[in-house]
């Protein structure tokens, strides 16, 4: 039992100290990183303005109103950025793969995938959590939900398990290019779908929700967990949603390592 707690310690200490020196390495340019944040911060004000300005406007689409639309807009963008602040370096995992540069990991005395994911430091991610908040904040008050203790306590659970969501799904599909090899497609398809997870499923016909509740499961990023939030459902199973993140986090996984067995380096 120690050795294994030992190895994690380990990793965790590599993976921190990779991520200092990454963040050091934004910083020998700062105009660069400050033009960055600029461009993060006017690129975010811009589209929450659009629902800002909007948000007088009354009448409801498919049971929701535009208030409503827009708290699930705000929460799936924190829940996304949070998965940017760890897990957007698995994207990277097909050209590691192509390029045999995954080798310069798997000799390091850590887990490789525990360096992958601290191996980018997003330096304007922080913009799009701040921005994402206050869009739910200013929206949740229009909109006229009661915020319960209950429900204050479950908006964090509920963003940690939807940025878990993202990170599997996006873990699943880099992790096949171990047989695919030309995946980028496919990663490219689910990165364009996630944007969905911004929209009310209410809004799609009962397959496609069907879709995104089983085989791409983005309907537990922001639709599930904002039906409670904003009192369109008050089923205790909804506190079960969260839990889609770390239980899809297993199999994802288990088909990275299944992939490390696969990979043969290029001997570049």
């Amino acid at each position: 039992m120690a050795e294994p707690l030992t190895q994690w310690k380990r990793s965790l200490d590599v993976a921190f100290f990779a991520t200092r020196m990454n963040f050091r390495s934004h910083l020998v340019h700062p105009g660069e990183v400050a033009l960055a944040n600029l461009g993060a911060l006017v690129q975010a004000v811009s589209g929450a303005a659009v629902f800002m300005l909007a948000l007088s406007t009354t009448g409801m689409i498919h049971g929701w109103s535009l208030a409503q639309w827009a708290v699930l807009t705000g929460f799936t963008a924190v829940a996304r950025a949070l998965w940017n602040t760890v897990f957007f370096g698995t994207l990277d995992i097909p050209d590691m793969v192509r390029s045999g540069e995954l080798d310069h990991y798997l000799v390091r005395p850590a887990n490789p995938l525990m360096l992958i994911l601290f191996s980018k430091v997003d330096t304007d991610v922080w913009i799009e959590i701040v921005v994402g908040l206050a869009t739910m904040g200013v929206a949740l008050q229009v909109s006229g939900a009661e915020l319960s203790a209950q429900v204050l306590l479950f908006i964090p659970v509920a963003l940690l398990g939807a940025a878990l969501v993202f990170a599997a799904l996006h873990l699943a599909v880099t992790s096949l290019s171990f047989w695919l090899r030309q995946d980028a497609m496919l990663s490219m398809l689910i990165w364009r779908l996630d944007s969905f997870a911004q929209l009310p499923m209410s809004f799609y016909p009962k397959w496609v929700l069907a879709a995104f509740s089983t085989v791409v499961p983005f309907a537990f990023v922001g639709y599930y967990p904002c039906l409670y939030i904003l009192g369109k459902t008050h089923s205790p199973l909804v506190w079960a949603f969260p839990l889609a993140g770390p239980l899809l986090m297993i199999p994802a996984v288990v088909l990275w390592r299944r992939g490390l067995t696969r990979y043969s380096s290029t001997g570049t």
